[in-house]
């Protein structure tokens, strides 16, 4: 028999065993939700709850998070949303549960470079500084320190790379085993010609069998929306919040939201399926016991949806002031827009922003082929876009009532900086043309693109400005007149600008651009004779691509590209551009003056056929009350000779 000595031996024997493997033992996998609700502080700047992280406040981030939980089979979860509804606090918990139990490669991506430093310095060294469990791990940024910069953050085999998506360099910087890309659609559309940044980001994590992918963003148009485009190909879920009255399920739409004319504050609910009036109290209760529900379950994507009505109370717009909001934006467009994306997180379909290039092609005019001027086409503009490799002109014409017709789209191939390659560009544009009459029309204006190789274009326009050709630079600013005053940009050996020496004009893109894209859609559903701007056959598809590669964001409040090439839509804005120089303000001439220029150039009777095209009669020029540089006074189009 054992003596007790014995067994009081194997009985601490056996409880060293046990604290042995308690010690070495891993401790339990949390899910984000469950760290964030264990270890996440808020801090007290900035944050309009500050303190413990309570996912409960927000019950309908906790799905999301868990999507991106080691213990899920979820790698790529898309989330679609209004503002102030947490998505990027939901990032940002991700981060922090990585940074703390995890030793990974991890990429997180903002808009730009700017945008990537500010996040690192205000959200993320934040959540450092607040959370003890990182600030254990991770030390605040120091510049000497090139383990933990503001773009780099290291901690025990982990590292965390902070990017802008209009960065090529920081995209591919390394492999990440988890992405977190957020607000994509404030992303450039194309990353100097290597793709979609999104697309560059991911590839990133292709090496990495179990990688995560979180995509969050506001949308904003259809045609641009990145978001919109992951959610449509997810299984779409929508959280569906009980009544309070009948217990049935629904998602939370704009359209049961109601309120008295006149009285917005007053905004309730109308549930959709018994009727009774639901009001904002009853919210926190109804989000606590809502659930997810997709659309298309089965597919490997988790995509989520939700809208401002569902913001917590207190942490954003009451329903009352959402529909104040709405009453004072409904009858305003772009204010309308802004507001079915950031608060409803819908996109919106803009007819007058995008433009789809078959149904151009399909506008193109048999009657009126290519290089040909037909009747009514009195004078000839010309816009020149400078590639490194090629010029790309357009020419124009233009009749009275600001009817407008391309006649020419050409590329012309050569080296921009080598000065005898130009003359190709000056045999292109001084080549004899001739109307439907046989009589012979040159051009009256050209505006050449000095945006890029400026001094090399300003070479070429300094000596051809008398003959109608200037150097051309746009300018985004919206409401810019298309074409205004020029600038002096010769100087003399002092640094002073030369009275006589070369010009530079500026060009309001933008408003060219929402002129030319209107009159486009006026012209719909037209019959020829009756459309304003025409398009002759025989001009290939890329022309019609590149003429509908932009559209305008109302979010951003600028054009933005959706293809890489945009030439002919730039070529088209420089020669509507030559048509309101002061050399001609065709847009401002009489009926009596396009009266005498038909006379001259389209005579009712065939027997001045190849004859030369006298000068039209001298007619007064317009009077122009906006203080531009001196230019020669003329009374009809002077011609290039």
């Amino acid at each position: 028999m054992l003596a007790s000595s014995d067994y009081q031996l194997q009985d601490g024997y056996r409880l060293v065993i046990a604290g042995l493997s308690d010690g070495l033992r891993p401790p339990p996998r949390l899910s984000v939700s469950q760290w964030a609700d264990e270890y996440r502080r808020l801090p007290s700047k900035g944050a309009a709850e500050p303190g413990k992280w309570r996912t409960a406040r927000v019950p309908f981030i906790r799905e999301i998070m868990d999507c991106l939980s080691l213990d899920s089979p979820v790698q790529r979860v898309v989330f679609m949303k209004s503002t102030q509804v947490a998505g990027t606090e939901a990032g940002n918990n991700w981060v922090g549960s990585v940074i703390d139990t995890q030793r990974v490669p991890m990429m997180v991506v903002q808009p730009t470079i700017d945008l990537a430093e500010r996040w690192s310095k205000q959200r993320l060294a934040a959540m450092i500084d607040d959370t003890p469990a990182l600030r254990s791990k991770i030390a605040p940024a120091r510049s000497r320190d090139s383990g933990n910069t503001t773009l780099l953050k290291e901690w025990p085999g982990g590292v965390l790379i902070i990017s802008g998506a209009n960065s090529p360099a920081s995209l591919r910087s390394m492999p990440a085993k988890y992405l977190f890309a957020d607000e994509v659609d404030a992303y450039p559309v194309d990353l100097d010609g290597e793709g979609d940044p999104l697309t560059l980001a991911e590839a990133r994590t292709s090496t990495f069998q179990d990688r995560k992918v979180f995509i969050c963003s506001t949308p904003t148009i259809e045609s641009l929306s990145v978001i919109n485009k992951e959610y449509q190909a997810s299984d779409q879920r929508h959280y569906q919040v009980p009544c309070p009255h009948c217990g049935e399920f629904q998602p939370l739409a704009w359209d049961q939201l109601f309120w008295p004319d006149g009285e917005p504050q007053q905004a309730a609910y109308l549930c959709i399926e018994c009727g009774e009036t639901i009001h904002e109290h009853e919210k926190t209760a109804m989000l606590a016991a809502g659930r997810w529900v997709p659309v298309h379950p089965g597919r490997p994507v988790a995509g989520f949806h939700i809208n401002a009505l569902y913001t917590p109370i207190g942490l954003g717009l009451a329903w009352g002031e959402l529909a104040a909001l709405f009453e004072q934006v409904k009858l305003d467009p772009v204010r309308l827009k802004t507001f079915t994306n950031t608060k409803l997180g819908q996109c919106v379909e803009d007819p007058e922003e995008k433009l789809d290039w078959e149904e151009l092609q399909q506008r193109a005019e048999g009657d009126h082929p290519k290089g040909k001027i037909p009747p009514g086409c009195l004078v000839l503009t010309a816009g020149v876009d400078v590639q490194p490799d090629r010029w790309a002109v357009l020419l124009l014409g233009s009749g009275e009532n600001e009817q407008s017709w391309v006649i020419d789209y050409h590329e012309i191939d050569g080296d921009p900086t080598r000065p005898d390659d130009w003359q190709r560009l000056d045999d292109y544009l001084q080549m004899p043309r001739e109307n439907h009459l046989g009589l012979p029309l040159k051009l009256s204006a050209v505006c050449v693109d000095s945006g890029y190789l400026q001094d090399d274009v300003i070479h070429y326009t300094r000596l051809r400005e008398s003959r109608g050709v200037y150097a051309v630079k746009g300018s985004s600013q919206r409401g810019k007149q298309i074409i205004a005053g020029a600038t002096k940009v010769d100087h003399t050996w002092r640094g002073t600008l030369q009275k006589a020496g070369a010009r530079q004009w500026h060009v309001g893109v933008d408003t060219a651009k929402e002129r030319i894209f209107r009159l486009i859609q006026e012209d719909r559903g037209r019959l020829p004779d009756h459309r304003r701007l025409h398009f002759p056959a025989g001009l290939d598809e890329s022309f019609y691509t590149m003429l509908t590669a932009e559209v305008y964001d109302p979010n951003k409040r600028r054009w933005v590209k959706i293809r890489q090439r945009n030439e002919s839509l730039d070529c088209l804005v420089y020669a509507t551009a030559a048509t309101r120089h002061a050399r001609l303000r065709l847009h401002m001439r009489s009926a009596a003056w396009w009266q005498r220029l038909r006379e001259v150039l389209e005579p009712e009777h065939g027997d001045l056929f190849n004859a030369k095209a006298p000068q039209p009669a001298p007619a007064p020029a317009p009077k122009n009350t906006e203080k531009t540089a001196a230019e020669p006074k003329t009374t009809a189009p002077r011609l290039i000779r």
